[in-house]
C-alpha cells in the first residue's frame, strides 16, 4: 500500500521528529551537534522557513518550523540529505543514516504549539539526561529565556502568545517551561501530519464518522448551511463552518481528496481552508 500525500502549503506549522536509522546514534559529539544547528541556520536563510523550537537527543532530533516559501518535505530533503553526507564522511560510514522517513505533525493551534514546545523542552529530563529543562545546553529553551532575536530560534511568535509586553512574556514562558507538569508522548508523537495513526493503524471505517455526519455536527444540523456549504458557496458567513470541518476532518484520517470531493473543491483549496486564521 503507498504512502498517503502528506499535508503540505505555504504557512503550516509542523512538528519534525527525525530518528536514527535502526534508533543508532545520528549525534556522537557536539561537533555533530553544531553541524545540524549551522545547516539549520544556513538553510533557513536560503528557504524561508522559521524554527520555533528545538532539541537534539543523541539518535533523534525534534523542530518545531514554519514553512513560508519552500514545503517541508523540500527543506527536510535538504537539512537530512546534508548532514546524512557529513555524517558519513566524519565517521567513514556508508549506508543510511536517518529512518526512511521522517514524521511531521501538523500543529493546528496556539495551545497546541505552547505544549508542543514544552514537551519537544522536556525530551531530554524525560530520557533521564538531566534534572531540569535549564539543564540541557541542546535545545531552543535558553533562546527564549536569554530574549535572543535574531538568531535560529524565531522567539517573537511564541512570546507574543504569552503577553506583548517583553518582560511580561519571557516571565509568563518560564514559569509554563518549569511547570513540574511533563507532557505525554502520545498527544505529540503518536498522530501523522495526515491524521494516521502509527501505533494502531488507520482508524477503520467503522469507527470514525462520515464527512456528511461532521458537516451536520459542525452545522448544528442546521439544513441551509450544510447545504449552502455542499453548493460551494463562498458566503463570509460560512467561513468558521468550512474551517471547523476541514479540521475536524483532518483529525478524523480523510484525506484532502476526501474532503475536497465532499464539499465541491480542490484539494489545494481545503489547505488553504486548513491555514486561515
Amino acid at each position: 500500500m503507498g504512502r498517503k500525500p502528506r499535508i503540505e502549503f505555504n504557512g503550516a506549522l509542523y512538528h519534525v521528529i527525525q530518528r536514527g536509522n535502526n534508533k543508532e546514534y545520528v549525534f556522537k559529539n557536539n561537533a555533530d551537534k553544531k553541524h545540524l544547528l549551522g545547516k539549520l541556520k544556513e538553510f533557513k536563510e536560503m528557504m524561508d522557513f522559521e524554527i520555533y523550537g528545538y532539541v537534539l537527543m543523541d539518535n533523534h532530533y525534534h523542530i518545531v518550523i514554519r514553512c513560508r516559501e519552500t514545503i517541508i518535505s523540500n527543506i527536510m530533503h535538504r537539512v537530512n540529505n546534508d548532514y546524512g553526507k557529513y555524517y558519513n564522511i566524519s565517521y567513514k560510514r556508508t549506508g543510511h543514516v536517518f529512518q526512511d522517513r521522517y514524521k511531521g505533525l501538523l500543529v493546528k493551534d496556539d495551545k497546541n504549539l505552547l505544549s508542543l514546545l514544552r514537551y519537544v523542552h522536556q525530551n531530554p529530563v524525560k530520557a533521564n539526561m538531566c534534572r531540569k529543562v535549564t539543564d540541557y545546553f541542546w535545545s531552543s529553551d535558553s533562546s527564549y529565556r536569554k530574549n535572543l532575536t535574531g538568531k535560529l530560534v524565531d522567539i517573537d511568535f511564541v512570546l507574543n502568545i504569552f503577553s506583548l509586553d517583553r518582560a511580561e512574556a519571557i516571565n509568563e514562558y518560564i514559569k509554563f517551561m518549569d511547570s513540574s507538569k511533563l507532557e505525554e508522548s502520545k498527544y505529540f508523537e503518536e498522530i501523522n501530519i495526515i491524521g494516521e495513526n502509527t501505533t494502531s493503524g488507520r482508524q477503520t471505517d467503522a469507527s470514525r464518522p462520515t464527512l456528511d455526519e461532521i458537516l451536520r455536527g459542525i452545522a448544528n444540523n442546521e439544513e441551509d448551511i450544510v447545504s449552502s456549504i455542499k453548493s460551494g458557496s463562498r458566503k463570509r458567513s460560512l467561513s468558521g463552518y468550512k474551517k471547523l470541518f476541514v479540521m475536524k476532518s483532518l483529525s478524523e484520517n480523510y484525506t484532502l481528496k476526501e474532503i475536497g470531493n465532499n464539499i465541491g473543491i480542490s484539494e489545494s483549496a481545503v489547505c488553504l481552508i486548513a491555514n486561515k486564521d
